[in-house]
């Protein structure tokens, strides 16, 4: 059996109040009531609660956890993300896809740094996006389950580099509940494109986080459907016309890149 546990029992009982104040005010029917109900049990049977959660609350659970700690900011996982992506282990590193895969060729640099600035080696980054359809692998589509994602390690000066495709932007699933219910508000389902990225090294603070391309679509207004863009997170991208880069991933030149720095915190802070 379950014990009493007062975190739950307070924050529950916020909730629930909150929920009650606004039935009260707004004189939610019965009549609404029960579409309401019939509403989350299509939600539930189409598989989209951790959708419709992690796009309306996720954001503001991240804000809150991380408001105020130094280091880079993070931003929300997401639905798409799964364990055990292949782990690359000889540079140069390339994202797994498939032969025929559709989108720009594009490479990211990365740097991963502690709080004073000192490189972290062997900080490992776990990768994922989705492809030029918009599509994330293992969800939609027939792409094998591990492509365009990948895990690799940071070298001795906490450096990276690697070969992949800039990827779309997308709209989150509109054909069950949670479209109808974007529907019914007059909200736009699309996410701007990007980087999904986790960043761990012993003894400092693990970081979930995206990076977003400057001038991109849904970044601006009301844009990002889920809410999950923040300024420091959007990078430029450059025609990059390095051709010792481009030879040893086989690319044309120019190709598209962008570079970040991350600074993790020690954990516990």
């Amino acid at each position: 059996m379950a014990q009493y546990n007062e975190r739950v029992d307070i924050v529950s009982n916020e909730i629930l109040d909150a929920v009650r104040e606004v039935l009260v005010r707004q004189h939610v029917t019965h009549e609404e009531y029960q579409a309401a109900l019939q509403w989350i049990d299509r939600l539930v049977k189409a598989g989209e609660t951790r959708m419709f959660f992690d796009n309306f609350f996720e954001r503001t659970v991240e804000q809150v956890t991380h408001a105020g700690l130094p280091g880079s900011v993070g931003t929300v996982q997401g639905p798409y993300y799964l364990p055990g992506a292949p782990m690359l282990t000889e540079p140069p590193y390339v994202i797994p896809m498939r032969p025929d895969e559709q989108g720009d060729p594009m490479v990211l640099y990365g740097e991963v740094l502690d709080l004073d600035g000192k490189p972290v080696p062997g900080a490992l980054v776990d990768m994922l996006q989705a492809g030029n359809d918009g599509t994330y692998s293992g969800f939609v589509g027939d792409a094998p389950r591990t492509n365009l994602r990948a895990q690799l390690h940071s070298d001795a000066d906490g450096r990276f580099q690697i070969r992949t495709i800039r990827p779309a932007p997308y709209q989150i699933p509109t054909s069950g509940p949670v479209g109808r219910y974007l529907e019914m508000i007059g909200r736009h389902a699309w996410r701007p494109a990007h980087f999904h990225l986790k960043l761990s090294a012993e003894g400092l603070a693990p970081l979930t986080t995206q990076l977003y391309f400057r001038g991109g679509d849904w970044l601006d207004g009301d844009g990002d459907v889920s809410g999950a863009v923040k300024d420091p997170l959007i990078v430029d991208v450059v025609e990059d016309k390095d051709e010792q880069v481009a030879q040893r991933y086989g690319i044309p030149v120019p190709f598209f890149s962008c570079s970040y720095t991350w600074q993790l915190r020690p954990a516990g802070s």
